[in-house]
């Protein structure tokens, strides 16, 4: 069908898709698009599907190099990208000053992480930025989109592997996601147990971890946590005595 019987509907579409295409035409690679957007590149070439199927036009093809834009798509790019700048500066914030800025920052964040990540932060915003204040609160679940989408906390630092599965399924799909992630550092997690314990002595195996009289501490006061879901995805469960 010619791409003139195609009239797509503005109330309908994505405006997200809009700003995949700006960075496509921009950097003429999908997986340099894919880079600057933080997205992988099924996500990017989903979009462009998306907006392939509402415009009725190819709008690039693959070229020796990247890709390269069709007769539409170079019609089209600088009307969006004057869009999109304008709608960013007007919507964008003030440029952050840390010397003089009064704000209070509230992180979520468990007590252990507080541990490791405040003595530095407060030692940094005591240098660079004097007028800002932190306030720490209790992480008390495993995923904190909610907390942030309420404006309850400005940043959760924790363990979100099931919510970071989510926003990767998302962005794999072409969907818009709200939120973005960092990693700060790594570490492990040990058994702990009193110099006594039956399992302190011999191999630590599967089935005596399970077949243990475990502790849990829950924020949340369910009887489970992502160690039991681990154990869950390995057909296992351990069994606990205790939760606090």
């Amino acid at each position: 069908m010619p791409s003139s019987f195609f009239q797509p509907n503005f109330r309908t579409l994505d405006l997200n898709l809009l700003r995949v295409f700006d960075e496509v035409m921009a950097e003429r690679s999908l997986t340099r698009a894919a880079r600057n957007l933080s997205l992988t590149q099924p996500a990017v070439s989903n979009a462009l599907r998306r907006l392939r199927e509402a415009l009725g036009d190819e709008l690039v093809r693959r070229g020796g190099t990247g890709v390269e834009p069709t007769v539409r798509a170079l019609a089209l790019w600088p009307s969006v990208r004057d869009a999109l700048r304008s709608l960013q500066a007007s919507l964008a914030p003030g440029n952050f000053e840390p010397a003089s800025a009064t704000t209070t920052f509230v992180l979520a964040m468990a007590d252990a992480t507080a541990a490791t990540l405040v003595p530095g932060l407060v030692q940094m915003a005591e240098s660079d930025a004097p007028g800002v204040s932190l306030r720490v609160v209790p992480l008390t679940t495993r995923d904190p989109r909610a907390l942030l989408e309420a404006a309850a906390a400005d940043v959760a630092v924790g363990y979100f592997p099931a919510a970071l599965a989510d926003m990767t399924a998302r962005e794999q799909a072409g969907e818009a996601v709200s939120f973005s992630h960092q990693r700060l550092y790594g570490g492990e997690y040990v058994c702990v147990m009193r110099r006594k314990h039956p399992l302190a002595s011999g191999r630590l195996t599967m089935d005596r971890y399970c077949n243990a009289r475990h502790l849990l501490v829950s924020f949340s006061g369910r009887p489970w946590g992502f160690i039991d879901e681990a154990l869950a995805a390995l057909d296992r469960q351990r069994r606990v005595v205790l939760t606090v």
